[in-house]
């Protein structure tokens, strides 16, 4: 009796972690995004004459801020893949009003599951923090080789880094 007990807590406990961050959980949206609360973004895209990787951290305290960091990486023949070679910080921006609901317009295409039979593939996961702790992760797989003006897309907060420079 007393390993069942023993057993049934162990599952609810497991259970109630599980249900913390579940892939299904959406993350918040940027323009609603409480301070202190942060979303971390993994961006790679792949492609004929490609191999990228970023790591996007946004923050709002109270204004969104992002920090992007480029993952280098070199082609194994022996692992027949990438393999991080680098980390590169690309630096900081503050991010607009325009930015933020651009990124929120960007999740929405993301959840919408777009199709496509595009070579480039960009394969994306989100996930959201309070107080060090995930509380949401989404993942998204993107084909569609899509173009939106009304989407602030990673790439575009990239580019505006290296113009900086």
């Amino acid at each position: 009796m007393r390993g069942l007990l023993r057993h049934a807590l162990l599952i609810g406990l497991f259970g109630s972690l599980l249900g913390i961050a579940q892939a299904g959980d959406k993350v918040a949206a940027f323009t609603a995004l409480p301070e202190g609360a942060e979303l971390e973004m993994v961006y790679a895209s792949t492609g004929c004459f490609h191999a990228v990787q970023y790591e996007l951290k946004f923050l709002r305290s109270p204004e969104l801020e992002v920090r992007i960091v480029q993952v280098e990486s070199e082609w194994s023949v022996v692992k027949q893949a990438h393999g991080a070679t680098n980390r590169v910080e690309l630096g900081k921006l503050k991010l607009t009003k325009a930015d933020e609901e651009g990124l929120d317009r960007l999740m929405k295409f993301y959840r919408s599951k777009p199709g496509g039979g595009c070579t480039t593939v960009n394969f994306i996961t989100v996930s959201q923090r309070q107080a060090g702790t995930v509380i949401a992760t989404e993942q998204f797989t993107d084909k569609s080789c899509s173009h939106r003006d009304d989407v602030t897309w990673v790439t575009d907060l990239v580019r505006r880094l290296q113009v900086k420079k």
